[in-house]
């Protein structure tokens, strides 16, 4: 049942039980109130596998408890409802989920740890929330997003209906399928600090990992280069220092990339991927230099650099007349010493 992009509005009420069979259900972009109520209903359908809500309870809190059900669950979407609260631990028992987009609301506290127990869960949205903490290590043990066999057991199956999300980029695409969904986890824009883990070199299953607009600090880790399916990373707008790891550049299938607006320095890498991306992805970081910045990158030895320009002192005149001193005086000593072994007057 798709319903979405009307005008409905009120609650959800329990004759939607009435449909035993139900298990797409998409109402997105409408005006339901009542989100605890909807949720308890909708959760009673054993054969509900995707459950399509967002922008709809707009300013309401969120449940974090007391929810059960949804065994079935692989898709929800709750994005856009600028829902408050903290993060749900009733999606813990959620072990069919594979696909989560909780982006555009105010959900506040810190990344459950949890989550890595869901075993198939590999796209997650959490983006344009409030969330703070660090990038909980456990994140980057999501069976789905750090095995590529366990990646293509999830997506292997068919989704019932072509399921419509709208990323950071608000183009609007449609997705027909689970294998056409990239593996992906989006945290833009939040509060989350702190370090990125190098176990982040873990993910070698994920194709999108935006951690844009954050306070993340130190460096970029170099297990990064680990992420040989990454074809999108944004890590712009935090506050990372240090050198950009020349390794990234074994990343060929990477195609957007952006470290923009942080505190940067040192030679951009060269080569493979990294000779096509323009000079936006690398503003905002003066100690930044090379292509495709204006900015070249200066050389110690270089004769031409300010180091270069300066000359000392001509050692040759300087050593000629001391070796041309000690050589007379030598041999002055020498005939001095003769003549007094000698005897000679």
């Amino acid at each position: 049942m798709r319903l979405a992009n009307n005008n409905l509005e009120g609650e959800i009420l329990f004759d939607v039980l009435e449909l035993p069979s139900l298990s797409f259900l998409s109402l997105s972009n409408n005006s339901f109130k009542n989100i605890i109520q909807a949720l308890n209903i909708l959760s009673g359908h054993e054969k509900l596998t995707t459950l399509i809500l967002s922008k709809n309870f707009f300013n309401e809190t969120l449940p974090a408890t007391e929810i059960s059900g949804f065994q079935n669950l692989k898709i929800m979407g709750l994005g856009g409802c600028k829902l408050f609260g903290q993060f749900p631990s009733w999606l813990m028992s959620l072990t069919n989920l594979e696909v989560l987009d909780l982006s555009h609301n105010k959900i506040n506290g810190t990344i459950p740890g949890w989550l890595q127990t869901l075993p198939n869960l590999f796209y997650l949205d959490l983006s344009y929330n409030y969330l703070s903490g660090s990038f909980h290590v456990d994140l980057t043990r999501l069976p789905a997003l750090a095995s590529q066999q366990v990646l293509d057991q999830v997506k292997s199956r068919y989704t019932e209906l072509p399921v419509f999300v709208a990323p950071q980029n608000d183009s609007h695409l449609q997705y027909n399928q689970l294998t056409t969904f990239p593996p992906a986890l989006y945290l833009g824009r939040n509060n989350l600090t702190g370090d990125i883990p190098i176990e982040i070199g873990n993910m070698q299953s994920i194709h999108v990992l935006d951690m844009s607009q954050n306070c993340f600090s130190g460096t970029i880790p170099t297990s990064m280069s680990n992420l040989i399916n990454l074809e999108k990373l944004d890590l712009s707008h935090n506050l990372l220092s240090g050198e950009i790891p020349s390794s990234l550049k074994n990343l060929h299938f990477l195609s957007s990339f952006s470290v923009a607006n942080n505190n940067l320095q040192g030679s951009i890498p060269t080569g493979a991927q990294f000779d096509t991306f323009l000079d936006q992805s690398y503003e905002g970081n003066p100690g930044l230099c090379g292509a495709p910045i204006q900015k070249p990158c200066s050389n110690p030895s270089d004769p031409t650099s300010p180091s270069g320009n300066k000359k000392g002192p001509d050692m040759s005149m300087i050593l000629g007349p001391i070796l041309g001193f000690c050589f007379g005086f030598g041999i002055t000593l020498t005939r001095l010493t003769l003549q007094i072994l000698s005897g000679s007057p």
